[in-house]
Formats: C-alpha cells, structure tokens, sequence
C-alpha cells in the first residue's frame, strides 16, 4: 500500500505545510463533506486521498462519525450531497427522493471474552442476539451470563434497550471484551494478531473464509438530481480498478453495480 495512503495524517500536514510555504496549491473549486457512520471510514479516508481531483481543486472530507440518521438527515435536507451508511434505507428515507449506491462489503469480526471459548455461532443465533430475542449465553448452552454487546458505534438505531458498550477505537472494544465476562464484540477491519484468541465462527466460518456469512454493506446515499460534476467524477473514481485495489488492501470487497 502506497506510504501516503497508510499516513492519512501525515498527508494531509504535507499539504498544509506546501501550502504554507507559497508552494502550488489548486483554488478549492468544491468542498465534497460526506457524513454518516464509522463503519468503513478508514476506507473512505484512503480513498479520498488516493482520488486525483485535488489538482482541480475538488477536496474530499470525510468527517468523524455523526450516524446514518443525521448523515441522512442532511442529504435530504441538502446540507449534504452524499451520506454514508451501513444499513438499508428505510421506506421514508426513500420516499424523501433518497438511493443507495453500494461501495464494499465489509467482514464483521464477532470477539467474546475468553471465558466462552471460542464459540460457533450460527448466522441466525447472532440475527437473535442482536435484535433482542437471544438476551443470555444459556440460550446457546452457554453459562448463564447476560449478553453484553459493545461496538464503535453504540446501539443501532431503533433498537430495543439491552446492554450495549461503545468503544471509540477498535483497540478500547477488545479491551472491554476481555475484561467483561458475558460480552460479545463487534468490529470491521483486518483481523489484528490480539482478536485471533477471542474470535468466534459463525456457520463454522471464520473472518478469513470467503464463504464467511456475517458481513456489512458501506454504501452512499444521495439524491440522484443533486450530483455536481464534482462528485460525479469521485463516484466514477469509485468505480475504478485503483479504487477496487484499495478497498481490497483495507481488507473489503468491492460491491458489485
């Protein structure tokens, strides 16, 4: 992976630091801010960097975590031309003029504290887990402990009240698993040396398998008649084979059109 693409950061000071210093730096022609979720972010981040438009003066931001309900909120709103999300629009959403263009999938590590073993889960005990109908371990022939869900992104939305932990980092998330008996993890990205003892499988897969069944879609929504030639020429980057590369370095699939 190119060096600027795996120092985000660092790219963006270099920037700033030329600007400073008098050097050539493009007339910023279109800010493209895109809202929404955590999930894939990092992804993004290193696609907007790697996108050529800066020349033209086209600057890619994809700002900190707001959710998909306010990232949502305003593109219908048009404070925004692109929201990303991780989850189906709802029927409103959609009513309002909203489509969902598909990006990459993602796999969803499932970590547990190590006192549950390494469990395997089926696709439809965790759909139960996470939508309330499997609230303890016992159910699963398991301890009697109480689920305790942490992810990045605290509860989905219009969840019912259960236990749910959020973590800001990835890091802090396998912290918490491993100190919370009960507890069950969720997280994208690449699986890390530290996640192998607390990785559970689900249909006897696990996160290295392509048949691996628990994955997340990232996806831009956006209202088809309000695309600037600006963000056209980003979604067709896109759709390219260098985007493709980079997704599949991060550790995603590239959805297909």
């Amino acid at each position: 992976m190119p060096y600027a693409e795996r120092n985000l950061p660092l790219s963006a000071a270099l920037v700033a630091c030329l600007g400073l210093f008098g050097l050539e730096r493009p007339v910023l022609a279109e800010e493209i801010l895109i809202p929404g979720v955590d999930t894939g972010s990092d992804i993004l981040r290193a696609l907007a960097l790697a996108y050529g438009g800066r020349m033209r003066g086209e600057l890619v931001l994809v700002p900190p975590p707001v959710g998909a309900g306010s990232a949502l909120a305003d593109v219908i709103g048009d404070r925004a031309t692109l929201a990303r999300i991780d989850r189906p629009l709802r029927m409103d959403e959609r009513e309002a003029g909203l489509v969902a263009r598909p990006l990459f999938t993602l796999p969803v590590l499932v970590l547990v504290h190590p006192g549950l073993g390494k469990p395997n889960l089926r696709a439809s005990d965790l759909a139960a887990i996470l939508d309330g109908r499997i609230l303890d371990w016992s159910s699963l022939g398991g301890p009697r402990l109480p689920i305790r869900l942490v992810t990045r992104d605290g509860p989905p939305e219009n969840a019912p009240h259960r236990r749910w932990a959020r973590a800001e980092r990835h890091a802090d998330l396998v912290a918490i698993v491993r100190r919370s008996p009960g507890s069950l993890g969720l997280s994208t990205g690449r699986l890390l040396p530290e996640d192998e003892p607390l990785l559970a499988t689900i249909d006897g897969f696990d996160i290295r398998n392509p048949r691996y069944p628990h994955r997340i879609e990232v996806a831009f929504a956006h209202k088809p008649g309000r695309l600037t030639p600006a963000v056209r020429s980003f979604l067709a980057f896109l759709a390219s084979a260098r985007a493709a590369e980079l997704v599949s370095a991060y550790g995603g699939t590239p959805s297909q059109p």
